[in-house]
């Protein structure tokens, strides 16, 4: 069952406050914090308390505080040299579930570019009032809308995979594949970039392969790939959510097989 538009607005307000935190709350290394004095690193720990505490203050206020996942409401309390950095990385990249969740709600017209990051500002435009009875809240797009939205990044999401299973050395199942006419990973790749073409779903091809960067998707050095991956299985993430997915529409446990 998809989230209602209560709860798909109560989400993204959880977003954007993890979002601020992690913007506010640099990670420190422990070689960093090492030359600082004594009296610094407390003034760093209470700054960061300080902000922690406030920004889940406003989210009681609001209620979205109950609304935040158990790994949200944990990572909103984490603070200065506690804070793990792959976490703050992850909350980062939130900005691009965050992003189609704006347009899913319709509080931006246009569907984000594949290959273009949201800017963190982008995150500013999120309205914040108080969620309660009398709230109206932004209306989601059809299950029609979304379902397409979500299956086009569901391909894009399975054109990492496949990447990341040739880069990894995975044997093609031939016996399996070879009766479809595919005899390699790079045949169904070609099939399914030229079909989503075909059907308008995306407008761009090179060599057959979808384009990211202006690059055929092989064709991308290892860091615009490692980029890619991260907009596209955030992305998807967050449309497996709206679109009903999570068991119970338990954020964290949001499914992205492809």
């Amino acid at each position: 069952m998809r989230p209602s538009n209560r709860e798909a607005y109560s989400r993204l307000t959880v977003l954007k406050a993890v979002i601020v935190h992690a913007l506010a709350n640099p990670p420190v290394t422990t070689e960093q914090s090492s030359k600082w004095s004594e009296q610094e690193r407390q003034d760093f720990e209470n700054h960061g308390r300080e902000q922690a505490e406030a920004l889940v203050q406003n989210m009681k206020n609001i209620g979205s505080w109950r609304h935040a996942s158990p790994q949200e409401a944990k990572f909103l309390q984490t603070y200065g040299i506690a804070m793990d950095r792959q976490e703050h990385i992850d909350a980062i990249w939130r900005k691009e579930c965050a992003c189609v969740l704006m347009w899913a709600l319709g509080l931006r017209e246009t569907w984000p570019n594949i290959d273009q990051e949201t800017a963190p500002e982008t995150i500013s435009a999120i309205p914040i009032q108080k969620i309660g009875l009398f709230f109206r809240y932004p209306i989601l797009k059809s299950r029609l809308e979304l379902s397409i939205k979500r299956d086009l990044l569901e391909a894009w999401h399975w054109r990492v995979r496949t990447r990341q299973l040739v880069e990894e050395g995975h044997p093609f199942p031939v016996d399996e594949m070879k009766k479809l006419g595919f005899s390699c990973f790079d045949d169904i790749v070609r099939f399914s970039a030229k079909a989503h073409y075909e059907k308008g779903d995306i407008i761009e091809i090179i060599d057959e392969d979808y384009v990211f960067l202006g690059k055929a998707f092989r064709s991308l050095a290892a860091g615009e790939f490692q980029f890619a991956g991260s907009i596209i299985s955030e992305r998807h993430f967050a449309m497996n959510w709206l679109c009903g997915m999570a068991p119970e529409n338990r954020w964290d446990e949001t499914p992205t097989s492809t």
